[in-house]
């Protein structure tokens, strides 16, 4: 790596660890944004259009174990940059396609890719910076997920001139470049622990950490939260007649703007007054998940549009923005050289989340309406609490 300050290095660090979670979210949607055209060029169905997200999904969760498991043995560098090359291959095998079969198999390369991605930057945010800030940064790479998703959005206005072939290999070249910037640019890790081998090996000796798999559990909650009200906020809205499409379309943006807000202030608001204490700092941030279920059941008794706003931003400000924090309990639970395969394991639990929660949400919806689904919310963070309770004795 080329001479720099301290500060300067970990700047760059911190950069290219955002960047590679910036890669997962554009790949996908460098392909996805140019549906129309695929749908015109290739005869896509819009099953099958839907179903490239769903394999890219699929792909993602199956990685995630191995993918952290592998990450403990070949180090950061190299698993970051072995992550880009395979999702550059992806995005060339799907802009390179003829059909859907071409296109899946793009999307599987892309998922396994962004597998590969979650436990390396986890471990490399725990290897490469000081315990102090770790839960900031922790919860602050995540918001590189939005920023990659409009960047691959954005590649969309290449497709009208050059074919929708175009934004796809102009993501691939990103990505690819990205990959060498890892390689050149990224520590070696000459002063990790060595993996001590268990009776089971080294996956044995990541499935019986103690607590792991109850603050596992706990992630996957918050996660299929997050999916869910993604999902079914707009139509829980609607059923409390909370006056239209504007203040459900306030809602959605209060939502999302809690959840980026909380992302980066949750991990500073952590290291900053509870020194790092993630569980505790999960705790609050549940609670104020209980008063936003608690104000969207008071939504048929009246409130309008100023109550559905604050109970959609106090939502995304909690659970929605909670992944950091999961992430910084994992690696304090973790031992330094099995960091990456707890990380694998738990985005498995937390992609698996994703899967269940909103379906429960959108079954409590058509059952109670919006209480019903209020409730359902309750019950889940109360859930998520008392396994996080569990897993910190």
């Amino acid at each position: 790596m080329p001479e720099l300050t301290p500060k300067a290095r970990a700047r760059l660090q911190f950069a290219l660890i955002f960047m590679a979670h910036a890669l997962g979210a554009m790949s996908v949607l460098a392909v996805l944004t140019a549906g129309p055209q695929l749908v015109a060029a290739l005869g896509l169905s819009p099953l099958q259009l839907g179903g490239l997200a769903s394999i890219y999904s699929a792909a993602l969760a199956a990685a995630s174990l191995p993918a952290g498991l592998i990450t403990d043995r070949l180090g950061t560098r190299a698993a970051l940059t072995a992550a880009a090359f395979i999702i550059a291959t992806g995005l060339g095998i799907s802009a390179s396609a003829t059909g859907f079969v071409q296109l899946s198999a793009g999307m599987v390369f892309c998922g396994a890719g962004y597998g590969l991605i979650n436990p390396a930057a986890g471990r490399a945010i725990t290897l490469w910076f000081t315990p102090r800030w770790r839960t900031t940064l922790l919860s602050l790479k995540q918001t590189g997920v939005p920023a990659g998703a409009a960047l691959g959005s954005a590649t969309a206005v290449l497709g009208p001139v050059w074919g929708w072939q175009a934004g796809i290999f102009a993501a691939a070249g990103l990505t690819f470049l990205a990959g060498i910037a890892f390689l050149l640019l990224l520590p070696r890790e000459n002063r990790d622990q060595p993996i001590t081998p268990s009776r089971t090996g080294q996956l044995g000796a990541v499935l019986t950490l103690p607590r792991l798999g109850r603050a596992a559990l706990a992630a996957g909650i918050t996660n299929g939260l997050q999916f869910a009200l993604w999902a079914h906020l707009a139509d829980i809205l609607q059923r409390a007649q909370t006056n239209g499409a504007a203040t459900v379309a306030l809602s959605l943006g209060a939502l999302h703007l809690g959840t980026f807000l909380g992302r980066v202030l949750w991990g500073a608001l952590t290291d900053r007054f509870l020194q790092g204490n993630a569980t505790q700092a999960l705790h609050l941030l549940l609670g104020l998940g209980l008063i936003g279920a608690g104000a969207m059941a008071a939504l048929p008794l009246g409130g309008g549009a100023p109550l559905a706003v604050a109970a959609s931003f106090a939502l995304g400000f909690s659970v929605c923005a909670a992944v950091g924090l999961h992430l910084a309990m994992i690696v304090s639970i973790a031992p330094q050289p099995l960091i990456g395969g707890a990380l694998g394991y738990t985005m498995l639990i937390t992609n698996l989340g994703g899967v269940a929660v909103p379906l429960m949400l959108g079954l409590a919806v058509a059952l109670g309406g919006t209480v019903g689904a209020a409730l359902a919310i309750a019950a889940l963070v109360g859930a998520a609490m008392a396994l996080l309770h569990s897993a910190s004795r």
